[in-house]
């Protein structure tokens, strides 16, 4: 079987080569589930926030990729035609407004639990890149959490 993700093209490249990933997959590197003051989205609300990564040396389409806060609907919120480039971040707002206009903010249709719940990146097919499981902890408020940071080039 050919892989036809870039999901599948990098597991498959780990379980036959059981060595560190050729690729790397886009992440979940921090996100704020209690933002009061930190970072205003268009229309001036202080809502929570996820960042995703694109730690690869090659552009990755999101399209078809997924956020979800709940391990049972792993299609929750699906990304539009969106390109993260190679080392690249995007910001997509957890607000509930559904936004999902390629150029424009994206919002996904949920918001973030302040005292803790799950949250997955998800590839198209529904591999998960990563995840917190059970649940994160809960946030204080104007703090962010997530993964170490790749060091800036």
């Amino acid at each position: 079987m050919i892989p036809k993700t870039p999901f599948q093209t990098c597991v498959l490249a780990v379980l036959a080569l059981s060595l560190t990933p050729a690729c790397a997959l886009p992440l979940i590197t921090e996100f704020m589930a209690d933002n009061e003051t930190t970072l205003a989205d268009e229309d001036g609300i202080f809502s929570d926030w996820i960042e995703i990564h694109n730690p690869d040396a090659t552009p990755v389409n999101l399209s078809g990729w997924t956020l979800t806060d709940k391990a049972t609907s792993p299609a929750k919120w699906i990304f539009p035609a969106v390109t993260l480039e190679p080392g690249g971040f995007i910001v997509v707002f957890a607000s509930g407004k559904n936004r999902t206009v390629p150029g424009a903010e994206l919002h996904t249709n949920f918001s973030l639990a302040a005292g803790g719940e799950y949250l997955a990146l998800l590839a198209p097919g529904g591999g998960i890149a990563n995840q917190f499981s059970p649940e994160y902890p809960a946030q204080d408020t104007d703090k962010s959490s997530g993964s170490a940071r790749p060091p800036s080039s």
